[in-house]
């Protein structure tokens, strides 16, 4: 019987060839100044993130808007847990 389902997808595939090529053909102390550089790159990232009015603006906008569907979500999933609890209580 083979396998169901999709194929693994490559967790990498979004990385540049010249980024994964550089890193494998770097020693250890290399790899560990190239992370290094990389965590810096994303806590200015962040810094930028959290400092943006625009978008701290749209995300509670958005938050807003789906108000609605959130809590028919949670109201839903709290029904099907409920309705699945008694089936199985029954034996189905």
């Amino acid at each position: 019987m083979g396998k169901r389902g999709r194929p693994k997808k490559d967790p990498f595939e979004a990385l540049d060839t010249d980024f994964k090529d550089a890193i494998a053909s770097s020693n250890v102390a290399d790899i560990r100044n190239r992370i290094a550089k990389i965590a810096m790159d994303q806590v200015e990232l962040m810094k930028a993130k959290s400092e943006d009015e625009d978008l701290r603006a749209k995300v509670e906008e958005v938050k807003i808007a789906s108000e609605q569907y959130r809590e028919g979500t949670k109201l839903n999933k709290l029904r099907i847990m409920y309705a699945k609890q008694v089936l199985e209580d029954k034996g189905g």
